[in-house]
């Protein structure tokens, strides 16, 4: 009776979880905003539990606010960082040419032990030159590309309408759904649901806040010494470089190679010192200092997770696995964490 008992419940969390698996991967684009909205509602839920006891705030109320400072933040993102990317595209896509031209000069009047043929530096030039006669073939193609992206697009903006949504009511009906989903539990696996629970949401909302400070600290790092360096429009480069120091190593060398390109028409062998020094110091306190104490003791990730998570990501879901690979890396990475501890607390590991 007991392996029956047994059988039977085992029977059933699996047919639950593949009854789920099966829902996600059905209706993975409908549900996609709903679960960023569950996601940061399981971020900002003890907030608004706080805030509503402590200051005796009406919940919906809070849960209104939240959901709508959400939305502006990504908006403003949108709108202060979109722009300066196509401004860039487009100042690039009519400087490369020249830029290749005084970078090769650069090149063969600094090291003289970089030789590059008269031919290839010509073929190369002429399919520059090609390619920048043909801005607007390329641009037809742009928006004949954009056209056929109607259903993305609209994906993409309704977004920003079902996520406040979505947020906005699981903030409000929080208790309720955790009281619902405890319930459903069987009594002798709630206390560690809860302690899985709190694991994943500490988890996120440390990755998330020390992410945010390791990018802020780089950011005044390198807008401070490529303006002492006079490298033209630091602001953005540093935000750019912050950003990318998301990707250990190969961030920090992308950075460094895009700023010295950028730089081709004032470039000098000290200056190009200059540039190659600050990037290394930057790395150096990236690497060491900053992610070994606010990533490595709070969230416990070490670089060569974060990197082969970044190439996982990419290998499995393009631009949205790079968003969720490093949070996935941690979460998975303190799970198990806490289900090694466990185990050594058995019978079995002991004996």
């Amino acid at each position: 009776m007991q392996y029956a008992r047994i059988n039977s419940k085992t029977v059933f969390w699996i047919c639950s979880i593949i009854s789920v698996i099966i829902f996600f991967m059905l209706f993975s684009d409908i549900c996609f905003p709903f679960i960023v909205g569950f996601i940061f509602a399981y971020i900002f839920a003890p907030f608004v539990n706080y805030c509503s006891k402590r200051w005796r705030l009406p919940r919906p109320l809070l849960s209104c606010f939240l959901a709508i400072g959400v939305v502006m933040l990504f908006v403003l993102g949108m709108l202060e960082i979109i722009p300066r990317i196509r401004d860039y595209s487009l100042f690039l896509h009519d400087k490369i040419p020249e830029y290749y031209s005084l970078f090769i000069s650069f090149l063969n009047d600094t090291f003289s032990c970089i030789n590059i043929s008269k031919a290839d530096y010509e073929s190369f030039q002429n399919e520059l030159l090609k390619y920048t006669d043909q801005k607007f073939y390329v641009l037809a193609s742009i928006v004949e590309g954009v056209a056929s992206k109607t259903h993305e697009i609209t994906r993409f903006f309704s977004f920003f309408v079902i996520m406040p949504i979505s947020l906005f009511y699981f903030l409000r009906d929080w208790d309720c759904i955790h009281d619902t989903i405890i319930k459903c539990l069987p009594p002798s696996h709630r206390e560690k649901f809860v302690e899985v629970c709190d694991i994943i949401r500490s988890t996120v909302k440390n990755l998330l806040y020390w992410q945010f400070y390791i990018v802020f600290s780089l950011f005044i790092y390198y807008s401070i010494f490529l303006r002492l360096v006079g490298v033209e429009n630091n602001i953005n480069l540093a935000l750019m470089s912050g950003l990318f120091s998301f990707i250990p190593f190969i961030g920090c060398i992308f950075s460094a190679c895009f700023v010295i390109f950028i730089s081709i028409p004032t470039l000098t062998l000290s200056k190009f010192y200059f540039i190659v020094a600050i990037y290394f110091v930057g790395q150096f306190f990236e690497g060491y200092i900053l992610y070994p104490h606010f990533v490595g003791k709070k969230i416990g990730l070490h670089p060569l997770w974060i990197l082969f998570s970044f190439f996982a990501g990419i290998e499995l879901d393009g631009i949205v696995g790079v968003l969720i690979a490093i949070p996935m890396a941690a979460i998975i990475r303190n799970l198990s964490a806490y289900l090694v501890g466990k185990f050594k607390a058995t019978h079995a590991y002991k004996y």
